[in-house]
């Protein structure tokens, strides 16, 4: 069952919180998808670099991730073996998000499969014995489209890794983030079946700013819009509302309206939340979306 989707409308015309102290520490550790493979600029579009733009000065983001890594030991490139395991331990960060898994299901990694949880508990217990006790979050893989590439096996992601996930968040008492729920039926956030799309790290980044700062208040903000010439729009909000994404369309309609997520990065001042679009072409319409 799809999740409500809560609107708030505004519309623009062509061209002719976190509350803490000091600055919080987020590791984000993962494999080419936290990364931000196929991305034109991951140092902007992936989902920790926007995760960074919604959180603003209240945290610091960094990403501890590499392509093609396992979660398992004795996959061909655990990440246990890198040295980014290490330093993301030393910066002794207070946050720690994991999202390994995806490559553990290639069909020579998943032969060890049986080690999985046994891995990911020595892999959890490795940050939770930092003297600062960070909190540990953990994320189920993304949904792996058809029949998947790079030799990544949907059936084994989603009926194996994703569901080992949620059974240990829930043993070991850590936080989850369920990213192959959350960001199921949309294959058109994933080009090549396994990498999130500018789009899809949009709402990965909002996901992941709801599990860290709460559901967005309600009821939800009004858009803003303010028109930048020649042919830019401004969007703002709250910025206590900074984890909704922002979607538009050309054509409301009294059912079945198509609309598409904005790739826009949106930056949060602590006051509001500010994305700038490019627009040409018809009028367009745009809203806020919880996904």
């Amino acid at each position: 069952m799809s999740r409500p989707h809560l609107v708030v409308l505004g519309f623009a015309f062509a061209a002719g919180s976190l509350v803490w102290g000091a600055p919080l520490k987020i590791a984000c550790i993962g494999d080419s998808i936290t990364f931000g493979s196929g991305l034109s600029n991951p140092a902007t579009e992936s989902y920790p670099a926007r995760l960074q733009r919604l959180l603003g000065t209240s945290c610091v983001v960094r990403n501890y991730s590499i392509s093609g890594r396992t979660l398992l030991r004795k996959g061909d490139y655990p990440y246990w073996n890198e040295a980014l395991f290490s330093q993301s331990r030393e910066w002794s960060p207070d946050i720690v998000i994991i999202q390994l898994g995806t490559n553990d299901s290639k069909p020579y990694n998943w032969r060890h499969g049986t080690n999985f949880v046994a891995d990911y508990e020595d892999f959890v217990s490795s940050y939770r014995i930092l003297p600062n006790a960070p909190r540990i979050i953990v994320c189920t893989p993304c949904p792996v489209y058809g029949a998947g590439a790079y030799n990544i096996k949907p059936d084994t992601v989603a009926g194996e890794i994703a569901p080992a996930v949620r059974d240990l968040a829930a043993r070991l008492g850590l936080g989850l983030i369920d990213l192959h729920v959350r960001l199921a039926g949309h294959a058109d956030w994933f080009p090549d079946t396994v990498h999130p799309n500018s789009r899809g790290m949009a709402v990965m980044a909002g996901v992941v700013h709801e599990t860290l700062t709460g559901p967005p208040p309600l009821p939800p903000p009004r858009i803003e819009l303010t028109r930048v010439p020649p042919n830019r729009m401004v969007a703002q909000w709250p910025a206590p509302s900074a984890g909704w994404v922002v979607q538009t369309t050309t054509l409301l309609r009294s059912s079945n309206t198509l609309w598409t997520v904005v790739e826009a990065i949106p930056t949060n001042d602590g006051i509001v939340v500010r994305q700038t679009n490019s627009i040409s072409g018809p009028r367009r319409f745009y809203r806020l979306w919880q996904p």
